[in-house]
């Protein structure tokens, strides 16, 4: 069983599914072809402190007239601190992903197949990184930890003094205007 509640096959190349033969693939025009797969982080060159599982791939690959049309998701599963209060909060990072990949890309917006192969593990890499990036916290009203004593404000109160000044200013402190 995965961290995702379900049965996923792992390969002893992890990143085999992820390693579509483009020739046969684009012999088919229209063809749809589902990639459900779990990958484990390390060979992929997703190393993180935050991810406390394997990363689910469920793609969609298209084949158009001229390339290969990539849609679909990469889910992994996270263990972290909230940024405000340092409280421990589990989830899941969620990318979408939706790429186009052709021999003689037309769009700028396309990438080069330059191979008999499409390897999708750059992608799936650069989504999944970009999620990790994404700071949490436990709740939406989180009030964080005091900045003078460092007591948790969700669940204490503290009679700090937490008013913010600028140092940059405080030669105007002792300015004293006439009305």
């Amino acid at each position: 069983m995965s961290a995702f509640g379900d049965s996923v096959m792992i390969m002893s190349d992890p990143l085999r599914p992820l390693r579509v033969n483009a020739v046969e693939l684009l012999r088919q025009p229209g063809a749809i072809q589902d990639l459900v797969y779990a990958v484990e982080p390390e060979p992929l060159g997703v190393v993180h402190d935050r991810l406390c599982g394997d990363i689910r791939v469920d793609l969609k690959l298209e084949v158009l007239n001229d390339g290969i049309r990539v849609t679909g998701t990469v889910r992994a599963p996270l263990a972290t601190g909230c940024r405000r209060c340092l409280a421990d909060v589990s989830g899941t990072a969620v990318a979408s992903i939706t790429e186009v990949y052709q021999r003689e890309p037309t769009d700028t917006d396309a990438f080069l197949l330059d191979s008999n192969q499409l390897d999708l593990a750059p992608t799936v890499r650069e989504a999944i990184l970009l999620e990790l990036d994404v700071e949490r916290v436990c709740r939406n009203d989180c009030a964080g930890l005091c900045p003078v004593c460092g007591i948790d404000r969700n669940d204490s109160v503290c009679s700090c003094d937490s008013t913010v000044t600028d140092d940059r200013w405080s030669a105007l402190d002792g300015l004293i205007l006439d009305d």
